[in-house]
C-alpha cells in the first residue's frame, strides 16, 4: 500500500474513533452546540490537515488557512457564551495567537522574494516561527486543548476521552505504524508481485519519461521498471534522477526498447496504461540490457546543443567526473570515446512551473578505440539526444613502453612517434615545477634509443644531472674544453668583422658537431651551456692595434650551434628520418621573440636559429623547445613546432597562442590543469585531435621502456 493510501485509511479509522467518542461519551449524538466544537476542529482540521493536506511540510499559504480555520472555531466558541471571565480570556488569547499567525503568514506571502533570491534574515525567522505554530498538529492541538478545558472539564469522562484520543492520534500514529508494518510483512511474501512505482506524467523528450510517484520512496539511479504507454508498446525504464515536485515526486527515466528475451516478463509486469512498475531481473536477464551491464558508471545523458565535434552531457552522477576524464556513448553500432573538457551549471523547466538545476559537461570527440593498432580512429556523425553516457575507468592500469601518457583514470594510452617529434619539431610549454623537465628527459631517452643524436643547449645545467646515464663524461669534457679554448682571447683584426674569437669558436663548433654526427661516433648526447662560453666579437675597426669588443649573448651562441648543426646535417645528405635534435631549454632566453630582446644582435641571432629549424627537416634536423614563457619565445620557431605538449599556464598570450593549436576549449583548462598532465597534439601523437593526458611517472617509464629495449636487444 502506498503512503498516501495508508494516510487515507488512517483518516477513516480516526474519523470513526472520534465519531464514536462524540456519540457515546461527549454529546450523546451530534448536537449543534459547544459540545460538537472539539469534534469538528479535531477531525476537519487536525486529522485532515496533518494526514492529507500537510503531512510533511507546511508552506505559508497553508499556515494562513490553518490559522483562519482555527480562529473561526474559536469565534464559534465565544458565540456559545462560556461561563466565567477566565474561560473567555483563554479563548480570546488563543484567538489572538491564531489571528497573529494568520496576519504574519499573509505578510510573508506578500513580501517574500522569489525562491533562491530571498536573503533577509527577518523573513526567514518569521517564516520559521509561523510554520511551527501553523502546522496542523500544533495549532489545532492548541485549539482542542482550549476547547476541552472550557467546555469539558466538568466531566472527567469527556476530558479523559478527548485527551486520550488526541494523545494517540498526534503522539503515537498507531494506524500508520500498523499499516507500515503490515506492508513490510506482505512485501516479504510477495516479492514477485508487481509493484507500481507511479504514473507517466509527461514525455520530456524522445527517450525520456517523467514518472510521478505516489509515495516518498527514493529509487536509486539505475532502478529498472516497465513503463506502459497509451501511445505505444511497453518499454523499459532506467531511473536517472529526481527533478521536481508537483503533487508528488517526479522521477526522470530513460526509456529503452524491450529486448526480445525480456518481452514476456516486461508485459507481465506492466499494469494499466501510463503506469511505471518496478521490474526485478536476475543476472542473465540483466545481461540482455546493455545499459545495465555498466549502470554503475552511468554519469549522464547527451544533452541539447551537441554537434559533430562536441557533445553536451547532462550530468546525473559526477562522482568520477573531472577535466580530462573519458566518457563513452553509443553512436550507431560503435562505442565512441569523448573527453570532458568543460562544465557549467544549467537550469531548465521540467513540467509546468517546476524547474531543476544541473551540471552540464562538455566533451570533445576522441574517436573509436582500435585495440590492434593501439590508437583511436575517427568516427563520423554524433549520438542521439538523451543517449546514456558512461564514464570510463579501470583499476588495472598497465604501462605501455610506447606510450607518453594515458587518459586519466583509464588504460587508454597515447603513443608518440619520436622521429616525427624531432623532424617536425616539438614544444613543451608550461610554468615552472609542473613536470616539463621529466617529460623532456623521457623524450631524450626515446631519441637515444632511436639513434637520434642530441645537442642540448641548457642554461640551467639541470640536464647534465638528469641525463647522467647517457652522457660520456670524458667525451663531454673534451668537447667543452675544445670550445672553451677556442672562445678564449680577443684577437684584434683591422676590420671589425674579422676580429674576436667568434670565428675560432664557430670553427671549433663545426668540427666538433660534424664529428659527433658521424654514424661511427658512439656518443648520443652533447650538452652545452651557451652562457658558459665567453666568445668575443670585435665591434669597431682597429686603431693603433686596439679595438672595442663585446661578448656574444646566449642567443648569439645558440645561433652558432643551430646553424652549424644544420650545415653538418646537410653534409650528411637528405633523409626522411630524424638524425639530430637541438634542445632549447629555457627557450625564451635562447631564441627570444623580437620584442623581448635587449639588442639587435639577439634579433639577428634568433632569425638565424629559426632559419636552421625551418630548413632542417629534410636533413633530419629538428628541435625540442622547452619554455615557461610562451609569449617571449620567437613565434617563427614555435609555429614550426608541429607537436605541442601544453601544460599549466596562466598568461593570456600563451593561452591565445595555444588556442590556435589545441582549440579554445582546451586552452581554457590550462590554468587549472594538474601537475604531470598536458594537452598533447600534433603529428607525433597517435591521436588525430588534441587530448588531455596524464604523463608517465618517471619510474614507471624507466622500468617499462628499458625492459623493452633490453628485450629488443636480446631478440636481435
Amino acid at each position: 500500500m502506498t503512503e498516501k493510501k495508508g494516510r487515507t485509511v488512517a483518516v477513516i479509522v480516526y474519523l470513526l474513533t472520534l465519531a464514536s467518542i462524540q456519540w457515546w461519551i461527549v454529546g450523546q449524538g451530534f448536537p449543534l452546540n459547544e459540545k460538537l466544537l472539539w469534534f469538528a476542529n479535531g477531525f476537519a482540521s487536525l486529522v485532515l490537515g496533518s494526514r492529507l493536506l500537510n503531512p510533511h511540510f507546511t508552506p505559508p499559504a497553508d499556515v494562513a488557512t490553518n490559522s483562519f480555520v482555527a480562529g473561526g472555531t474559536l469565534i464559534a466558541a465565544l458565540a456559545a457564551n462560556p461561563t466565567g471571565y477566565g474561560d473567555q480570556a483563554i479563548i480570546w488569547v488563543a484567538f489572538i495567537v491564531c489571528t497573529a499567525c494568520f496576519l504574519f503568514a499573509l505578510l510573508i506571502l506578500l513580501v517574500k522574494r522569489t525562491h533562491g533570491l530571498e536573503t533577509r534574515p527577518w523573513i526567514f525567522g518569521v517564516e520559521r516561527i509561523i510554520r511551527a505554530i501553523g502546522a496542523p498538529n500544533n495549532i489545532f492541538t492548541f485549539v482542542i486543548l482550549v476547547l476541552a478545558w472550557v467546555f469539558h472539564r466538568q466531566s472527567n469522562n469527556e476530558l479523559f476521552a478527548i485527551l486520550t484520543a488526541w494523545t494517540i492520534i498526534v503522539g503515537l500514529n498507531p494506524i500508520e505504524a500498523m499499516i507500515q508494518h503490515l506492508g513490510w510483512i506482505f512485501g516479504k511474501f510477495s516479492k514477485d508481485e508487481a509493484k507500481i512505482l507511479g504514473v507517466v506524467a509527461a514525455h520530456q523528450a524522445p527517450g525520456l519519461v517523467l514518472i510521478r510517484q505516489d509515495d516518498d520512496v527514493r529509487h536509486a539511479s539505475g532502478t529498472l521498471m516497465a513503463i506502459s504507454d497509451d501511445q505505444g508498446p511497453t518499454t523499459l525504464g532506467i531511473a536517472l534522477n529526481y527533478v521536481g515536485r508537483d503533487d508528488g515526486i517526479l522521477l526522470r527515466t530513460l526509456s529503452l526498447p524491450v529486448p526480445p528475451a525480456l518481452k514476456a516478463k516486461a508485459a507481465a509486469a506492466a499494469v494499466g496504461h501510463g503506469a511505471a512498475t518496478l521490474l526485478s531481473l536476475d543476472t542473465p536477464e540483466a545481461q540482455e540490457i546493455r545499459v545495465l551491464e555498466k549502470i554503475s558508471s552511468l554519469c549522464g545523458i547527451v544533452d541539447s546543443d551537441s554537434d559533430l565535434e562536441f557533445i553536451q552531457i547532462e550530468v546525473i552522477n559526477d562522482r568520477e567526473l573531472s577535466e580530462g576524464r573519458l566518457v563513452e556513448v553509443k553512436l550507431r553500432e560503435s562505442d565512441v570515446i569523448y573527453q570532458v573538457i568543460d562544465g557549467v551549471t544549467r537550469e531548465e523547466a521540467v513540467q509546468q512551473k517546476n524547474k531543476y538545476g544541473y551540471v552540464r559537461a562538455k566533451a570533445r570527440k576522441v574517436g573509436k578505440w582500435n585495440a590492434e593498432q593501439g590508437k583511436f580512429e575517427p568516427v563520423e556523425w554524433l549520438p542521439r539526444i538523451n543517449a546514456p553516457v558512461f564514464v570510463k575507468t579501470t583499476e588495472d592500469f598497465v604501462h605501455n613502453a610506447t606510450a607518453v601518457g594515458h587518459f586519466p583514470g583509464t588504460n587508454y594510452q597515447v603513443s608518440i612517434d619520436i622521429s616525427d617529434a624531432v623532424t617536425h619539431n616539438t614544444a613543451i610549454l608550461g610554468i615552472l615545477g609542473i613536470g616539463k623537465s621529466y617529460l623532456s628527459i623521457e623524450l631524450v631517452e626515446r631519441m637515444v634509443a632511436a639513434g637520434i643524436k642530441i645537442i642540448c643547449l641548457d642554461l640551467t645545467d639541470q640536464y647534465a644531472t638528469l641525463l647522467t646515464d647517457f652522457i660520456d663524461e670524458a667525451y663531454q669534457t673534451s668537447a667543452n674544453a675544445d670550445l672553451s679554448a677556442a672562445a678564449n682571447g680577443r684577437p684584434v683584426a683591422q676590420g671589425k668583422d674579422e676580429g674576436g674569437s667568434i670565428h675560432a669558436f664557430s670553427d671549433a663548433v663545426e668540427e666538433r658537431l660534424a664529428q659527433f654526427l658521424e654514424a661511427e661516433t658512439q656518443q648520443s648526447i652533447l650538452m652545452f651551456n651557451p652562457a658558459g662560453f665567453r666568445v668575443s666579437k670585435q665591434v669597431t675597426n682597429a686603431y693603433n692595434g686596439a679595438a672595442a669588443f663585446t661578448d656574444l649573448t646566449p642567443s648569439e651562441i645558440t645561433a652558432i650551434f643551430s646553424s652549424t648543426a644544420l650545415k653538418a646535417c646537410q653534409d650528411l645528405g637528405m633523409t626522411d628520418h630524424a638524425r639530430a635534435c637541438l634542445i632549447y631549454e629555457e627557450a625564451h632566453s635562447l631564441v627570444p621573440e623580437w620584442n623581448s630582446v635587449a639588442s639587435d644582435g639577439d634579433k639577428n641571432a634568433t632569425a638565424a636559429s629559426a632559419r636552421a629549424i625551418l630548413q632542417g627537416r629534410k636533413f633530419g634536423l629538428g628541435c625540442l623547445l622547452i619554455t615557461q614563457r610562451t609569449a617571449n619565445v620567437t613565434k617563427t620557431i614555435l609555429n614550426q613546432c608541429n607537436s605541442i605538449f601544453a601544460m599549466r599556464t596562466f598568461d593570456d598570450t600563451g593561452k591565445e597562442f595555444l588556442g590556435n593549436y589545441i582549440g579554445t576549449e582546451y586552452a581554457r583548462v590550462l590554468p587549472s590543469i594538474k601537475e604531470r598532465h598536458a594537452v598533447f597534439f600534433g603529428k607525433a601523437s597517435s591521436c588525430d585531435d588534441p587530448v588531455l593526458i596524464r604523463l608517465n611517472d618517471r619510474q614507471n617509464f624507466v622500468e617499462s621502456f628499458r625492459e623493452q629495449q633490453a628485450d629488443d636487444a636480446n631478440d636481435d
